[in-house]
Protein backbone atom coordinates (compact mmCIF):
# COMPACT_ATOMS: atom_id res chain seq x y z
CA UNK A 1 0.00 0.00 0.00
CA UNK A 2 1.39 3.38 -0.86
CA UNK A 3 0.94 6.36 0.98
CA UNK A 4 -2.08 7.52 2.54
CA UNK A 5 -4.02 10.45 1.97
CA UNK A 6 -5.68 12.44 5.34
CA UNK A 7 -7.56 15.28 4.53
CA UNK A 8 -7.48 18.02 7.48
CA UNK A 9 -9.75 20.84 7.64
CA UNK A 10 -9.61 24.02 9.34
CA UNK A 11 -5.31 24.10 9.33
CA UNK A 12 -5.35 27.70 9.83
CA UNK A 13 -6.09 27.07 13.98
CA UNK A 14 -4.37 26.12 16.79
CA UNK A 15 -5.33 22.42 16.99
CA UNK A 16 -5.90 22.16 13.02
CA UNK A 17 -2.47 23.11 12.13
CA UNK A 18 -0.83 20.45 15.38
CA UNK A 19 -2.77 18.10 13.81
CA UNK A 20 -2.05 18.17 10.26
CA UNK A 21 1.82 18.78 11.54
CA UNK A 22 1.46 15.29 13.25
CA UNK A 23 0.01 13.31 10.59
CA UNK A 24 2.65 14.49 8.14
CA UNK A 25 5.06 12.98 10.38
CA UNK A 26 3.69 10.13 10.87
CA UNK A 27 4.21 10.20 7.35
CA UNK A 28 0.95 10.31 5.91
CA UNK A 29 0.24 12.91 2.75
CA UNK A 30 -1.69 15.70 4.66
CA UNK A 31 -4.39 17.56 2.54
CA UNK A 32 -5.38 20.95 4.46
CA UNK A 33 -8.16 22.76 4.16
CA UNK A 34 -8.50 27.07 4.05
CA UNK A 35 -11.70 28.79 4.72
CA UNK A 36 -10.30 31.49 2.15
CA UNK A 37 -6.77 32.20 -0.33
CA UNK A 38 -3.46 31.73 1.61
CA UNK A 39 -2.62 34.86 1.11
CA UNK A 40 -5.42 36.27 3.03
CA UNK A 41 -4.27 34.94 6.35
CA UNK A 42 -2.67 37.41 8.89
CA UNK A 43 -0.93 37.13 11.99
CA UNK A 44 -1.18 33.76 14.12
CA UNK A 45 -3.08 32.03 11.74
CA UNK A 46 -0.30 32.61 8.66
CA UNK A 47 2.63 31.94 11.23
CA UNK A 48 0.71 28.77 11.97
CA UNK A 49 0.37 27.78 7.86
CA UNK A 50 4.30 28.97 7.62
CA UNK A 51 5.12 26.23 9.91
CA UNK A 52 3.02 23.68 7.61
CA UNK A 53 5.07 24.63 4.76
CA UNK A 54 6.51 22.19 2.51
CA UNK A 55 5.23 19.34 4.67
CA UNK A 56 1.47 19.33 3.73
CA UNK A 57 -0.80 20.66 0.28
CA UNK A 58 -3.08 23.69 1.06
CA UNK A 59 -6.42 23.65 -0.55
CA UNK A 60 -8.91 26.33 -0.41
CA UNK A 61 -12.50 24.99 1.06
CA UNK A 62 -15.94 26.54 1.78
CA UNK A 63 -17.23 23.35 3.74
CA UNK A 64 -20.67 24.41 3.05
CA UNK A 65 -19.80 23.88 -0.92
CA UNK A 66 -21.20 20.61 -1.82
CA UNK A 67 -19.78 20.50 -5.04
CA UNK A 68 -16.85 21.80 -4.08
CA UNK A 69 -16.54 19.20 -1.11
CA UNK A 70 -17.42 16.62 -3.62
CA UNK A 71 -14.33 17.33 -5.70
CA UNK A 72 -11.72 18.22 -3.46
CA UNK A 73 -12.36 14.08 -2.10
CA UNK A 74 -12.78 12.83 -5.40
CA UNK A 75 -9.75 14.44 -6.14
CA UNK A 76 -7.47 13.50 -3.12
CA UNK A 77 -9.83 9.81 -2.44
CA UNK A 78 -8.29 10.07 1.20
CA UNK A 79 -8.14 7.13 4.09
CA UNK A 80 -9.16 9.76 6.86
CA UNK A 81 -11.21 12.82 6.93
CA UNK A 82 -9.89 14.66 9.92
CA UNK A 83 -12.89 17.46 10.35
CA UNK A 84 -11.96 19.88 12.65
CA UNK A 85 -12.89 23.02 10.84
CA UNK A 86 -15.99 25.07 13.08
CA UNK A 87 -17.41 27.68 14.18
CA UNK A 88 -16.39 28.79 17.39
CA UNK A 89 -16.29 32.66 17.55
CA UNK A 90 -17.69 33.40 21.11
CA UNK A 91 -18.08 30.18 22.01
CA UNK A 92 -17.96 30.66 25.78
CA UNK A 93 -20.97 33.40 25.92
CA UNK A 94 -24.04 33.33 25.41
CA UNK A 95 -24.24 35.67 22.64
CA UNK A 96 -22.77 32.56 20.31
CA UNK A 97 -24.28 32.88 16.88
CA UNK A 98 -26.46 29.79 16.88
CA UNK A 99 -27.77 29.72 13.34
CA UNK A 100 -24.14 30.02 12.14
CA UNK A 101 -23.05 27.35 14.22
CA UNK A 102 -25.43 24.96 12.87
CA UNK A 103 -25.01 26.05 9.53
CA UNK A 104 -20.80 25.35 9.94
CA UNK A 105 -20.54 22.76 12.66
CA UNK A 106 -23.79 20.79 11.79
CA UNK A 107 -24.88 20.95 8.34
CA UNK A 108 -21.93 20.38 6.13
CA UNK A 109 -21.63 16.53 7.92
CA UNK A 110 -24.35 15.31 5.52
CA UNK A 111 -22.75 15.84 2.24
CA UNK A 112 -19.40 14.78 3.43
CA UNK A 113 -20.59 11.81 4.64
CA UNK A 114 -22.37 11.12 1.41
CA UNK A 115 -19.28 11.92 -0.41
CA UNK A 116 -17.03 9.27 1.95
CA UNK A 117 -20.04 6.96 1.25
CA UNK A 118 -18.45 3.44 -0.35
CA UNK A 119 -14.67 4.72 -0.58
CA UNK A 120 -13.28 3.20 2.66
CA UNK A 121 -12.05 6.36 4.23
CA UNK A 122 -13.56 6.93 8.10
CA UNK A 123 -14.19 10.40 10.16
CA UNK A 124 -12.63 11.64 12.81
CA UNK A 125 -14.60 14.85 14.05
CA UNK A 126 -13.39 17.32 16.70
CA UNK A 127 -16.17 17.94 19.27
CA UNK A 128 -15.86 19.48 22.54
CA UNK A 129 -16.60 19.02 26.63
CA UNK A 130 -18.87 21.93 26.24
CA UNK A 131 -21.50 18.96 24.95
CA UNK A 132 -21.56 18.09 28.58
CA UNK A 133 -23.74 19.55 31.16
CA UNK A 134 -21.67 21.58 34.35
CA UNK A 135 -21.25 18.68 36.98
CA UNK A 136 -18.99 18.62 39.65
CA UNK A 137 -17.74 15.03 38.54
CA UNK A 138 -16.08 13.81 35.79
CA UNK A 139 -17.66 13.29 32.63
CA UNK A 140 -17.84 10.30 30.93
CA UNK A 141 -18.57 9.33 27.23
CA UNK A 142 -22.00 7.45 28.48
CA UNK A 143 -23.40 10.70 30.53
CA UNK A 144 -26.13 12.27 29.58
CA UNK A 145 -25.65 15.54 27.33
CA UNK A 146 -27.27 18.63 28.27
CA UNK A 147 -24.69 21.67 27.25
CA UNK A 148 -25.36 24.81 29.13
CA UNK A 149 -24.16 27.34 26.36
CA UNK A 150 -25.21 27.13 23.24
CA UNK A 151 -21.86 26.35 21.70
CA UNK A 152 -21.82 23.34 23.48
CA UNK A 153 -25.48 22.74 21.63
CA UNK A 154 -23.93 23.20 17.99
CA UNK A 155 -21.37 20.84 18.94
CA UNK A 156 -23.53 17.76 20.59
CA UNK A 157 -25.74 18.60 17.20
CA UNK A 158 -22.86 17.73 15.37
CA UNK A 159 -22.26 14.78 17.26
CA UNK A 160 -25.27 13.27 16.99
CA UNK A 161 -25.52 13.97 13.44
CA UNK A 162 -21.55 12.30 12.76
CA UNK A 163 -23.66 9.09 14.40
CA UNK A 164 -26.63 9.13 12.33
CA UNK A 165 -24.33 9.79 9.18
CA UNK A 166 -21.83 7.09 10.52
CA UNK A 167 -24.79 4.33 10.41
CA UNK A 168 -26.36 5.56 7.22
CA UNK A 169 -23.46 5.42 5.32
CA UNK A 170 -21.73 2.90 6.98
CA UNK A 171 -18.31 5.33 7.18
CA UNK A 172 -16.05 4.42 10.23
CA UNK A 173 -16.41 7.54 12.61
CA UNK A 174 -14.48 8.89 16.06
CA UNK A 175 -15.73 11.85 17.77
CA UNK A 176 -12.69 13.42 19.84
CA UNK A 177 -14.04 15.40 22.33
CA UNK A 178 -11.61 18.30 23.53
CA UNK A 179 -11.03 19.82 27.00
CA UNK A 180 -8.79 23.06 26.87
CA UNK A 181 -5.35 21.98 24.84
CA UNK A 182 -2.44 24.27 25.18
CA UNK A 183 0.87 24.42 23.22
CA UNK A 184 3.10 26.38 20.95
CA UNK A 185 1.22 29.24 18.47
CA UNK A 186 -2.21 29.25 20.40
CA UNK A 187 -4.81 31.78 20.31
CA UNK A 188 -2.51 35.20 21.66
CA UNK A 189 -6.12 36.52 23.21
CA UNK A 190 -6.83 33.49 25.34
CA UNK A 191 -5.84 33.49 28.66
CA UNK A 192 -2.85 31.19 28.92
CA UNK A 193 -1.12 33.15 26.29
CA UNK A 194 -1.84 36.42 27.98
CA UNK A 195 -0.54 35.02 31.54
CA UNK A 196 2.75 33.87 29.52
CA UNK A 197 3.47 37.00 27.86
CA UNK A 198 2.50 39.01 30.99
CA UNK A 199 5.06 37.16 33.04
CA UNK A 200 8.01 37.15 30.20
CA UNK A 201 7.52 40.97 29.96
CA UNK A 202 7.72 41.27 33.88
CA UNK A 203 4.16 42.48 33.67
CA UNK A 204 1.17 42.47 35.94
CA UNK A 205 -1.76 39.99 34.69
CA UNK A 206 -5.31 41.10 36.19
CA UNK A 207 -7.13 37.51 36.70
CA UNK A 208 -10.29 36.38 37.93
CA UNK A 209 -10.21 34.90 41.47
CA UNK A 210 -9.21 31.76 39.08
CA UNK A 211 -11.12 29.22 42.04
CA UNK A 212 -12.34 27.01 38.98
CA UNK A 213 -11.80 24.02 38.63
CA UNK A 214 -10.47 22.80 34.72
CA UNK A 215 -8.97 20.27 32.94
CA UNK A 216 -5.81 20.71 30.60
CA UNK A 217 -3.88 18.35 28.00
CA UNK A 218 -0.96 19.34 25.98
CA UNK A 219 -1.37 19.86 22.47
CA UNK A 220 1.05 17.24 21.81
CA UNK A 221 -0.82 14.30 23.86
CA UNK A 222 -4.11 15.53 21.86
CA UNK A 223 -2.40 14.49 18.78
CA UNK A 224 -0.94 11.42 19.80
CA UNK A 225 -4.75 10.96 20.60
CA UNK A 226 -6.12 11.34 17.49
CA UNK A 227 -3.60 9.09 16.06
CA UNK A 228 -4.57 6.57 18.25
CA UNK A 229 -8.35 7.00 17.20
CA UNK A 230 -6.83 6.63 13.66
CA UNK A 231 -5.45 3.23 14.74
CA UNK A 232 -9.02 2.53 16.69
CA UNK A 233 -11.33 2.47 13.35
CA UNK A 234 -11.66 -1.31 13.07
CA UNK A 235 -13.03 -2.04 16.21
CA UNK A 236 -16.52 -0.17 15.80
CA UNK A 237 -18.03 1.89 13.01
CA UNK A 238 -18.71 4.77 15.94
CA UNK A 239 -17.61 5.61 19.10
CA UNK A 240 -16.96 8.92 21.67
CA UNK A 241 -13.77 9.61 23.66
CA UNK A 242 -12.75 12.28 25.91
CA UNK A 243 -9.29 13.52 24.74
CA UNK A 244 -8.36 15.46 28.68
CA UNK A 245 -6.36 15.04 31.39
CA UNK A 246 -8.43 13.58 33.50
CA UNK A 247 -8.22 15.45 36.30
CA UNK A 248 -9.40 18.36 37.67
CA UNK A 249 -7.24 21.54 38.26
CA UNK A 250 -7.83 24.56 40.43
CA UNK A 251 -6.81 27.51 37.47
CA UNK A 252 -4.78 29.65 40.30
CA UNK A 253 -2.74 26.54 40.97
CA UNK A 254 -2.35 25.80 37.39
CA UNK A 255 -1.24 29.58 36.40
CA UNK A 256 0.82 29.83 39.56
CA UNK A 257 2.84 26.56 38.53
CA UNK A 258 3.48 28.29 34.98
CA UNK A 259 4.94 31.20 36.62
CA UNK A 260 7.54 28.78 39.06
CA UNK A 261 8.55 26.87 35.67
CA UNK A 262 8.91 30.26 34.49
CA UNK A 263 10.95 31.75 37.36
CA UNK A 264 8.59 34.58 36.99
CA UNK A 265 7.50 36.06 40.09
CA UNK A 266 4.14 35.29 41.16
CA UNK A 267 3.10 38.25 42.33
CA UNK A 268 2.40 39.42 38.73
CA UNK A 269 -0.66 37.37 39.05
CA UNK A 270 -3.40 39.47 40.14
CA UNK A 271 -5.84 37.35 41.07
CA UNK A 272 -9.36 38.86 41.48
CA UNK A 273 -8.59 41.88 40.04
CA UNK A 274 -11.37 40.94 37.61
CA UNK A 275 -14.72 39.73 37.91
CA UNK A 276 -15.91 35.86 36.86
CA UNK A 277 -17.12 35.35 33.59
CA UNK A 278 -20.88 35.28 33.21
CA UNK A 279 -22.22 31.71 32.88
CA UNK A 280 -18.90 30.06 33.69
CA UNK A 281 -18.96 26.54 35.35
CA UNK A 282 -17.02 25.95 38.57
CA UNK A 283 -15.89 22.84 37.10
CA UNK A 284 -15.48 20.94 34.19
CA UNK A 285 -13.34 17.68 34.16
CA UNK A 286 -13.58 14.78 32.13
CA UNK A 287 -12.66 10.88 32.19
CA UNK A 288 -9.98 9.93 30.30
CA UNK A 289 -10.40 6.18 31.42
CA UNK A 290 -11.94 5.17 28.08
CA UNK A 291 -9.30 6.49 26.30
CA UNK A 292 -6.64 4.76 28.17
CA UNK A 293 -8.45 1.80 28.15
CA UNK A 294 -9.07 1.41 24.49
CA UNK A 295 -6.51 3.42 22.89
CA UNK A 296 -3.89 2.90 24.84
CA UNK A 297 -3.18 6.69 25.29
CA UNK A 298 -1.60 8.00 27.88
CA UNK A 299 -1.41 11.34 28.16
CA UNK A 300 1.95 13.39 29.87
CA UNK A 301 2.06 14.09 33.36
CA UNK A 302 0.78 17.78 33.27
CA UNK A 303 3.79 19.45 35.03
CA UNK A 304 5.84 17.27 32.09
CA UNK A 305 3.45 18.86 29.46
CA UNK A 306 3.80 22.43 30.87
CA UNK A 307 7.38 22.46 30.09
CA UNK A 308 7.13 20.43 26.69
CA UNK A 309 3.91 22.21 24.94
CA UNK A 310 3.61 25.61 27.01
CA UNK A 311 6.84 26.97 27.60
CA UNK A 312 9.15 26.36 24.60
CA UNK A 313 8.21 29.56 22.18
CA UNK A 314 10.08 28.40 19.43
CA UNK A 315 8.13 25.53 17.19
CA UNK A 316 10.25 23.60 14.40
CA UNK A 317 8.42 23.23 10.83
CA UNK A 318 6.68 20.25 10.14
Amino acid sequence: MGVQTVIVTGVSSFVGMHLARRFAREGFRVVGTLSRPRADYEGIRAARLRILDGAITFAELDIADVAATGRLIERERPSLFLHHAGFADAYASLDYDEAKGFAVNVVPLAHIYRCLAGTGCAVIVTGSSAEYSTSDDANREDDPCRPDMPYGLSKLAGTLRARQLAERFGVLTRVARLYIPFGPLDNPGKLLAQVIGGLRRGRPVDLSPCTQARDFIGVTDLCDAYVALQRDMPRTRFDIFNICGGAPVILRDFLADIARFMKADPALLKFGARTVRAGEAPVSYGSNEKARRLLAWNPADLSFAIARDLLDPVLKPA
